[in-house]
């Protein structure tokens, strides 16, 4: 019986010692991407080391991403708290928004 527990032990270990998988790897990646402009950069990366499959799927990706409409959120934030008499909250909104289009947003 102590044998057997033993074993399960082990075995726990090693299976939370091992490396990630590919899979797991990828959707960290795809987790950390969230602006347009970091696609752009992956799709540039795989057009360059001639991975077309990869280059069309990080285009479709960017776009995906572009068609997120965060700087009209940001916009119709903005003038609810321009409306609100809120300068503050006005001034972060548009801040917001412009920080949203550097990063690629339309």
């Amino acid at each position: 019986m102590r044998a057997s527990l033993v074993i399960g032990m082990a075995s726990l270990v090693i299976v939370g010692m091992a490396p990630q998988a590919p899979a797991q790897k990828l959707k960290d990646v795809l987790g950390s991407i969230i602006y347009p402009n970091d696609a752009r950069r992956y799709e540039e990366q795989a057009h360059q080391n001639g991975r077309p499959d990869e280059e069309h799927y990080w285009h479709d990706y960017g776009e995906g991403l572009q068609k997120q409409n965060y700087p009209a959120d940001a916009r119709q934030h903005e003038e609810e708290a321009r409306r609100n008499g809120q300068p503050a909250q006005e001034r972060y909104w548009r801040n917001y928004g412009e920080g949203l289009r550097q990063q690629g947003y339309r």
